[in-house]
């Protein structure tokens, strides 16, 4: 009798089998459904990027609109304006010289170019001129010198020599020199003496001393005279105290000693006698 093995189990079979083919389909739908996932979540970070890139342009231009029309206004740093040059300066004053009936030109405040000296002598009326200028030379002076209204002339800065004191010599109408940085020998102080209306003088010698003070005692018409470093001694006091016509008498900077202020103010009582800019303690003019 033979034994009959009994028939599969289908379902068994057909089950294990149908495991075996399925089993790769599963696998890829698992990895479809992660690469899904993946995906989903990089669409979401990407979506976040560009929402708050969209949001941060609203932002901007949200605050930008406020500050346009809402914002109260802002009133600009106030900044120093610049100081005009000195040519500008220059030739401001000297525009409104000439439109003007001005008579005074005052430009010692700022130093100007001897170019520019010689074209104030171009103003025929001017009766003063007060300057400040680093250099002059000859040609300069010799416009002054021919100016026909010209009473004072003031130069501070540059220096002063023999040919330009021999130049002013030929002016019939200056009464007052100040030249407080001048180089010039006592012949060219005593040159001064041809000037007709010479009346004040104003003069600052580095290195003077009695010979200078002696050529300025020559100067007869002279009614005040006020030097500026010029060595005079007690000796070099006496021929200024003989001007005939002396007035007024200041000193600076001189080697005078306390004997010699002493003679002055009580020898010569006609005289006003200022010493270092102030009045000296014993003089009877004093106010």
């Amino acid at each position: 009798m033979s034994s009959t093995l009994p028939a599969p189990d289908d379902d068994v079979t057909n089950g294990k089998e149908r495991s075996d083919i399925e089993s790769p389909g599963v696998e890829d739908a698992s990895i479809g459904f992660k690469q899904r996932i993946l995906l989903f979540i990089r669409s979401l970070r990407t979506r976040h990027r560009l929402l708050a890139l969209l949001f941060g342009i609203v932002f901007v231009f949200v605050i930008a609109l406020y500050a346009i029309f809402f914002s109260p206004a802002v009133a600009p740093i106030a900044t120093e304006p610049k100081e005009p040059s000195h040519a500008v300066r220059f030739e401001q004053i000297f525009e409104q010289l000439s439109k003007s009936e001005e008579t005074i030109a005052r430009l010692d405040a700022f130093v100007i170019t001897d170019a520019m000296l010689r074209k104030l002598t171009t103003i025929d009326r001017l009766t003063t001129i007060q300057v400040n200028t680093d250099s002059i030379i000859l040609p300069t002076i010799e416009k002054l010198s021919q100016m026909p209204k010209l009473e004072q002339l003031h130069i501070r800065g540059a220096s002063l020599d023999d040919a330009m004191f021999m130049e002013l010599t030929k002016s019939l109408s200056i009464w007052l020199l100040n030249f407080p940085s001048a180089n010039v020998s006592p012949e060219a102080i005593e040159g001064l003496g041809k000037m007709p209306a010479l009346r004040q003088l104003r003069l600052g010698i580095k290195g003077g001393d009695n010979q200078h003070g002696r050529a300025i005692s020559t100067l007869s018409r002279l009614r005040s005279v006020h030097l500026i470093g010029i060595a005079i001694t007690d000796e070099g006091l006496r021929p200024l105290t003989e001007m005939p016509q002396l007035e007024s008498l200041y000193l600076d900077d001189t080697a005078v000693t306390d004997t010699g202020w002493e003679w002055l103010v009580q020898e010569n009582t006609h005289l006003h006698v200022h010493v270092n800019q102030k009045h000296h303690d014993r003089d009877p003019q004093k106010h």
